[in-house]
């Protein structure tokens, strides 16, 4: 089967509620069905950290520092969101590739393509394996000719 990249945004509302979660359901089922799904490693830290600061934010601890507090003296055994992003990366055998590139392909990304520093490494990482297709929100992706965006 075809790998298919799942971008941190399609991720994180898919766990967490908000205005995109039907959509990201939606993704997420069909990148199941039809591709075998990847994320990278930074795909994979920028989850999980938006996952645990989105539910730490919800119990009323906003600031990172005081984040960071209350990880330091709790752990995370209060935190379950994060837990089941992990599950579902084993249930559905998502495998997590290390972020590839050569520092060259990633500055030519960045600046022929004007992107943010995270996507012109997703996007470089992608290359570097041969991924032509990516699930994500962000239209940036669409401004690459090597990428095709699936919903």
């Amino acid at each position: 089967m075809e790998k298919v990249v799942i971008d941190t945004n399609v991720l994180v509302n898919f766990f967490l509620k908000t205005d995109l979660t039907e959509r990201a359901k939606n993704t997420i089922k069909f990148t199941l069905t039809e591709y075998s799904p990847v994320v990278f490693t930074n795909i994979f830290e920028e989850t999980t950290f938006i996952l645990i600061r989105e539910e730490l934010a919800h119990k009323g601890i906003v600031r990172f520092y005081d984040q960071r507090d209350f990880i330091e003296k709790n752990g995370y055994s209060n935190l379950s969101v994060y837990r089941k992003f992990f599950e579902f990366l084993k249930k559905f055998n998502i495998l997590i590739l290390e972020n590839k590139c050569d520092i060259n392909d990633f500055q030519s990304i960045m600046e022929k393509y004007n992107l943010l520093p995270n996507d012109a490494l997703i996007a470089a990482t992608c290359k570097h394996y041969g991924i032509k297709k990516i699930a994500t929100f962000d239209e940036d992706f669409r401004r690459l000719d090597f990428l095709e965006i699936v919903v």
